[in-house]
């Protein structure tokens, strides 16, 4: 089974890709959620009239 958004590498790279220094701890699921809500900008008028 292929997941649709699987990576294969290609022949000099490795299976498991190498964390960056700041990727030491894995993203949290809700840290996801919040970055794919923030990615539409907030239009809303939140004045309180």
């Amino acid at each position: 089974m292929t997941l649709s958004n699987e990576r294969i590498p290609a022949p000099d790279e490795p299976t498991v890709p190498e964390l960056e220094a700041d990727q030491t701890i894995a993203p949290r699921p809700e840290e996801e959620i919040a970055d794919a809500l923030r990615a539409k900008p907030d239009t809303e008028d939140h004045s309180q009239a």
